[in-house]
Parts: structure tokens; C-alpha cells; sequence
């Protein structure tokens, strides 16, 4: 069984918790709180449980892997989510990254003590690389997904980016019909559905009051 490793909070290990219970892979979700953290990232960094001393961490048998993109891409391969094609493996890569890069934008964001006042700035930068993916998969009309027409790699993260993004801004996502249908139809996952009302999921993005 896989072990991951994360903090209490949805952060950049949700999108893996997501693939884990839309696929129904068990998975033993290790949580480290913030209070255990002081004591745990000294203890463990630089060993096999901790390689680079950060979180998340994935253990698949002896395999122990941080970076959630390598997470991501490690469970995309053995899973069979990464794509059918060559190209379509590509450009679960590209978006994938771009996912980083809007994910970015919101982390910068909300960790500002003095958001509030740069609202404005934060809906503009993030509105840039949304109207940019809106035109991408608008131009691959025959896709139900970002990709194809099921979930792969990057529709687990590009969902929950969707998702903080109009959590903290309801309307951001108004201009863009496909992104709203991509966001809609991965909520609406019988499994994905369930995981979200369940208690195993956490509400928060990041550790700030009032994100």
C-alpha cells in the first residue's frame, strides 16, 4: 500500500490524494502537523523518508519520493493516467506545468499579509494564464478533459488549482466555459464526489486563517 506524507492541510499534495480516491488506490494518508513538523524535519531530512527535508513524500514500497510533480508523474506512469499517445504524454506535461505556474500565482497570493489590497493584481496575473489554457483545450474540442476524454495527470491538479482559485475569487472562473466543465465534471466523480464530503478531506488550501 502506498504511504503518502503531508501536512493537515490540501496544499500540493491534494491533487495526489484525488488521483488515490478517484482511482479507489489504497492508499495510508500520514499526516504530520505543523506542531511535529519543528521536531520531524530535523530528525528525517536527508534520509530516505525525508530526501530533500520538505513534504509531501510518497512511499511505494521502498521507493520513497518527494517532489509532488514526481509523485504525480511516478503514479500517472504505474496507473496508466498519463496518456495514450506520445502526444498526448507531452501534453499532460505541458499542462501539468502550467498548473505549477497558475499555482504559483495563488501562492504568492494568498501567503501576502497585504492581499486584500492586491486583489486586482492577483485576478489579472491568474486571468492571464487561464484565458491561455481556456484557448488551449478550446482549440481540442473533441477532448472531454484537458487531454482526452478521461482523467489524466494533469486534470487532478488542474481541478483543485481551478477549485482554490474560486475559492478565493467566486467568479474567476465566469469566462471560461471549458475550464468551468473541466472543474464541474471532475467534482462531480462518483469517487471524487464522495472523497470530498468525506472526513478524510482536508478544507483548507494552505495553513492561513482565512484562505
Amino acid at each position: 500500500m502506498y504511504q503518502l506524507v503531508y501536512f493537515p492541510i490540501r496544499g500540493r499534495a491534494e491533487h495526489i490524494r484525488l488521483f488515490f480516491e478517484d482511482l479507489k488506490i489504497p492508499y495510508e494518508s500520514k499526516v504530520i502537523t505543523f506542531e511535529e513538523w519543528g521536531k520531524y524535519k530535523p530528525e528525517h531530512s536527508g534520509t530516505k523518508e525525508l530526501p530533500f527535508g520538505q513534504l509531501p513524500v510518497l512511499r511505494d514500497d521502498q521507493l520513497y519520493l518527494s517532489q509532488s510533480g514526481a509523485i504525480a508523474r511516478h503514479l500517472a506512469r504505474k496507473h496508466d493516467k498519463y496518456g495514450k499517445t506520445e502526444e498526448e504524454k507531452a501534453l499532460n506535461d505541458m499542462l501539468y506545468d502550467m498548473t505549477v505556474d497558475i499555482h504559483s500565482i495563488y501562492l504568492k497570493h494568498i501567503y501576502d499579509p497585504n492581499r486584500k489590497d492586491k486583489m486586482d493584481t492577483f485576478v489579472q496575473e491568474a486571468k492571464g494564464k487561464l484565458e491561455l489554457v481556456e484557448k488551449f483545450v478550446q482549440r481540442r474540442t473533441k477532448s472531454q478533459y484537458l487531454v482526452c476524454d478521461e482523467p489524466t495527470l494533469a486534470d487532478y491538479y488542474m481541478y483543485e488549482v481551478l477549485d482554490i482559485l474560486a475559492r478565493e475569487v467566486k467568479t474567476i472562473l465566469e469566462s471560461y466555459p471549458k475550464l468551468q466543465a473541466i472543474h464541474a465534471q471532475m467534482k462531480s466523480r462518483p469517487n471524487i464526489a464522495a472523497y470530498l464530503k468525506s472526513e478524510r478531506r482536508f478544507d483548507k488550501p494552505v495553513p492561513v486563517s482565512d484562505s
